[in-house]
């Protein structure tokens, strides 16, 4: 059974893949099982990445965690081996601890790696995984420029290895449910989509601080600039006991660009799952924002509130994100039928009585609940869950074959795509009343704006070089590092 998106609509639906037992190229037997190190110990690793992952005993042992903080690197141990301690009564689980994520994939014995880090990272280490033969989980968003995201997509194509991305909302009912029935023609032609995905709030400290000495903080600004100016609010909490908190450079660019790439990467992913669009993208963008207020020594810097329209279709549906509309996606057909998901328990079911919104969304919402009646043959249930977004990765591994993830490297680049057009307007509308206007074309990756063109382009400083990581590979530069 293929579960790749294009079959999953047309009816599977389910995410318990049988398991190929050997017999074929990179399969496992029966008997082994999948060794997996993890890059990046924070918040998103030690809160879901890892403990959604590490249960499933049967398909994986956690071996190794790298991190360029110490302290962090130190707690990434203690956290594995005190997981493996409650699931399988391990005393003392062996981990090895990598504080540069090369000699970590130079490790002959992993086989696949959790890419947990901050966003302007996400290439170079994906890259430098999958041409040393491992197959990666990447969090979401799947890469800070176009081009990044493309180069990344083209090594996984090349190697054959199986990339899950984070977009986990594609592995839960409502999302999966909706994105089928829309397709589906449910509500008919797609006319127009809304999406909210929530407002960052200005913050941090631009006061310069001393650089621990348990971090490498020159290795982890990496590609950007190196005189950036130290305060754990530009990087993460010191306090372990705060390594779930959100993180500074999520709000800071470059590291991260905020809401757009953020919760965009979930909505405008499942926006473009239910528009049928995950091999193209949108033809333009267009819009306004208003920026963080950065005085009185704030220093987060990223778009706050947001109104941008995405042309699809030859301009036939138009995708409105918004800070105004509820978190979550709203398909509305040609004649106002709408099919509306966001996170939480979906309860709803067709036989419910209509009930108006009144405004307040629920997980699950249509403008008649007859349209959510199932589509026959359809093995959507409510019983799907996040956490078969981790089981589906692992066994597509332990199958050796890419084309079982519920999501990849391909569709994830579509999507990541939109946030950075989204990020890519809003810049270039940056003290312009009107905003501004981008051209996209999806077939060749490329806009007629010059000023959008160096946005597209890799980040790279000094060894933080996508051209440099192919060379010590011995490998060619793909066409997006050429140009």
């Amino acid at each position: 059974m293929n579960l790749n998106r294009r079959n999953f609509l047309v009816g599977t639906g389910a995410f318990a893949a049988p398991l190929v037992m050997g017999g074929c190229c990179g399969c496992f037997k029966a008997n082994e099982k999948i060794n997996v190190g993890v890059v990046g110990i924070g918040r998103i690793s030690t809160t879901m990445d890892i403990p959604k992952t590490i249960c499933h005993t049967d398909l994986c042992r956690f071996t190794a965690v790298c991190d360029l903080d110490s302290k962090r690197l130190v707690h990434g141990v203690r956290f594995i081996k005190e997981q493996y301690r409650k699931l399988t009564g391990e005393a003392n689980a062996p981990v090895k601890a990598y504080s540069d994520y090369r000699d970590m994939m130079a490790d002959p014995t992993i086989d696949a790696v959790m890419i947990c880090i901050p966003d302007h990272w996400h290439a170079l280490v994906a890259v430098e995984a999958l041409l040393a033969g491992k197959h990666i989980w990447l969090q979401k968003p799947f890469a800070q420029t176009v081009k990044e995201g493309r180069i990344i997509a083209e090594v996984a194509r090349r190697k054959g290895l199986v990339v899950q991305v984070g977009s986990w909302q594609r592995s839960v009912y409502q999302f999966m449910l909706v994105c089928e029935l829309v397709q589906a023609g449910r509500i008919g032609e797609v006319k127009r989509v809304e999406v909210g995905v929530g407002l960052d709030k200005a913050g941090g400290s631009s006061a310069v601080e001393p650089v621990p000495e348990n971090l490498n903080y020159d290795m982890w600004l990496g590609p950007t600039d190196e005189k950036a100016p130290y305060n754990w609010t530009r990087v993460h909490d010191q306090d372990l006991k705060k390594i779930g908190n959100r993180p500074g450079w999520i709000q800071m660019a470059p590291y991260g660009w905020g809401m757009i790439t953020n919760w965009g990467a979930h909505h405008l992913d499942i926006a473009q799952w239910g528009l049928g669009k995950d091999d193209s993208g949108p033809e333009g963008v267009s819009g306004t924002c208003e920026w963080m207020d950065t005085s009185g020594g704030r220093l987060w810097n990223v778009h706050t509130t947001y109104d941008l329209h995405y042309s699809y279709n030859g301009g036939k549906t138009d995708l409105h994100l918004c800070n105004k509309f509820p978190c979550g996606v709203k398909f509305i057909g040609e004649k106002g039928d709408w099919l509306y998901c966001m996170r939480g328990a979906a309860k709803v079911t067709p036989s419910d009585p209509d009930t108006p919104s009144n405004g307040k969304m629920k997980p699950l919402m249509a403008s008649k609940n007859k349209l959510l009646e199932p589509i026959a043959g359809s093995k959507i249930t409510p019983q799907c869950g996040s956490q078969d977004h981790f089981t589906n990765w692992l066994e597509a591994i332990k199958a050796g074959d890419p084309s079982l993830t519920v999501t990849n490297a391909e569709i994830a680049q579509r999507s990541s795509t939109a946030c950075c057009l989204g990020q890519m307007c809003m810049e270039l509308g940056r003290g312009k009343k009107d905003g501004a206007s981008l051209k996209w074309c999806p077939a060749k990756e490329d806009t007629c704006c010059k000023e959008a063109q160096k946005m597209l382009k890799p980040f790279a400083r000094g060894e933080y070089d996508l051209a440099k990581t192919f060379k010590r590979f011995g490998q060619d530069l793909p066409p997006a590092l050429k140009g």
